[in-house]
């Protein structure tokens, strides 16, 4: 099913609700015309009837046997209707009146007027058929006699429309003008949308550039700003993929190489113990390669997601599942690891993603265990004050230069002599954890002045 189209939706609409409003007020205004034009002929016609009437009054009006006729000229009958002429207006025939005595005998009639008296005698307004015809009537007593002044209807309707017509004709005749430039607004409005559309368009497959408009609107601001993101999302995306591609490529190649070398030396092996040498480093190399790309992808999934989902996770648990993942490293190198908590919390709750921080406590607690002397113990502490939560790793290795201290946190970062076999990336996944959850890691040093001690805080849940 092809969409619809917004410009469409908005004009169709738009003429819609235009036709109706204007279709509305033209129907009332032709209605308002209609009856102001009938109350301004009744006006007129009783207006008619006392001038009459204060005319008889001066002068008899005939007697009934003989009815005195007002003729109309006889040019006005042949004169082009609606043509006024020097004798008078051809309406002029489509007008009447009646003088009638007491008794509704005629006394005198205008020529368009019926022979027989147009309505009984009663004063007001009434409207009587004659000769099939309807005709307007207004009945005027006057000393003894009645003047009725008559006006046919249809005049009246023609000239009720004329007038309404009049007054609703540059409605009409607006609308198709206001149809246009309502065409032409919506069109204007909606061209940064279209000129959007345009660009992402003729845009080049691999372009991640900002879109630009020369002209913005309200509404389209945040689509723009939205798709803006969406390419800054997607570019540090294909940069991540592109700098942990050349990043695996470096650092896989020195252990990739070394396999080779020990696996070419145990096929030429002289001797099973030869062999079996050749084949344990073979083994220990490859347990340092597959540890190392865990540290990698671990360092891509945490830069991968930037806002961590809300939950509410505990550390105690947290810790609880760091130290289950390490615990070969621990027995393999005979480490004691002690868990430290304030009494008065329960679980140190933050707000976070379990997964995530789980990884951050691993690679603390098993950076701890590797640079740590053997048969060492490593100290782990959790604490939260004034709505921060803070895990603490306390080891007693060699320690960390304080000049070293903000480089170990760089990727593939080892400090010079320090004889681990490390990947120099558990740091630095700690702290983008930490970052994307809020928090913050510190290196200081350990207890006595030896080893080290990182600290991270994050911030906490009220309980």
């Amino acid at each position: 099913m092809k969409p619809r189209s917004t410009r469409a939706v908005l004009l169709g609409g738009s003429i819609v609700v235009l036709l109706a409003v204007l279709g509305a007020a033209a129907w009332i205004g032709y209605e308002g015309s209609s009856d102001e034009a009938a109350e301004l002929f009744d006006a007129r016609l009783a207006t008619s009837a006392r001038v009459l009437a204060a005319l008889l009054a001066a002068q008899p009006a005939g007697d009934a046997a003989a009815p005195i006729v007002i003729a109309v000229p006889a040019p006005l009958e042949a004169q082009p209707h609606d043509q006024p002429g020097p004798l008078g207006h051809p309406y002029e025939t489509k007008i009447a009146f009646q003088v009638l005595d007491g008794d509704g005998r005629l006394l005198m009639r205008s020529a368009a007027a019926p022979p027989a008296p147009y309505a009984p005698p009663a004063p007001g307004f009434s409207t009587q058929r004659h000769a099939g015809r309807d005709w307007r009537v207004f009945s005027l007593p006057s000393g003894g006699r009645w003047v009725q002044a008559a006006e046919r209807d249809d005049v009246r309707g023609e000239l009720s429309g004329k007038l309404a017509l009049a007054a609703v004709a540059p409605l009409i005749a607006g609308i198709p003008l206001v149809l246009v430039l309502l065409a032409l607004l919506v069109r204007y409005g909606l061209a940064p949308l279209a000129e959007l559309a345009r660009r992402i368009e003729r845009r080049r497959a691999d372009s991640l550039e900002p879109i630009a408009l020369p002209r913005n609107t309200a509404e389209i601001v945040p689509v723009v700003e939205a798709l803006n993101g969406l390419l800054e999302r997607v570019q540090a995306a294909m940069a991540r993929e592109r700098r942990f591609t050349a990043d695996a490529a470096h650092e896989l190649r020195t252990p990739l190489a070394a396999l080779k070398i020990h696996a070419q030396n145990a096929a030429r092996a002289g001797s099973d113990a030869e062999r079996q040498a050749s084949i344990a480093r073979m083994l220990a190399g490859l347990q340092r390669s597959v540890r190392l790309v865990e540290q990698m992808l671990a360092l891509s999934r945490a830069a991968a997601s930037l806002t961590p989902a809300p939950q509410d996770v505990s550390l105690r648990q947290v810790v609880e599942d760091a130290l289950d993942d390490v615990l070969p490293t621990l027995k393999e190198r005979s480490v004691k690891v002690s868990v430290a908590a304030e009494p008065s919390v329960a679980d140190f709750v933050v707000r976070g993603e379990r997964d995530k921080l789980t990884c951050l406590a691993r690679n603390l607690i098993d950076n701890a265990a590797r640079y740590a002397p053997r048969g060492s113990s490593v100290r782990v502490e959790l604490a939260q004050r004034d709505g921060v939560a803070s895990l603490a790793v306390w080891d007693q290795g060699p320690g960390i230069p304080p000049e070293l201290r903000e480089r170990v946190f760089e990727s593939y970062y080892r400090i010079p002599g320090s004889g681990a076999d490390g990947s120099g990336l558990g740091l630095a996944i700690v702290r983008e954890i930490a970052r994307q959850h809020g928090g913050a890691v510190r290196i200081a040093e350990g207890a006595a002045g030896r080893g080290t001690c990182v600290r991270v805080t994050l911030p906490g849940v009220p309980g």
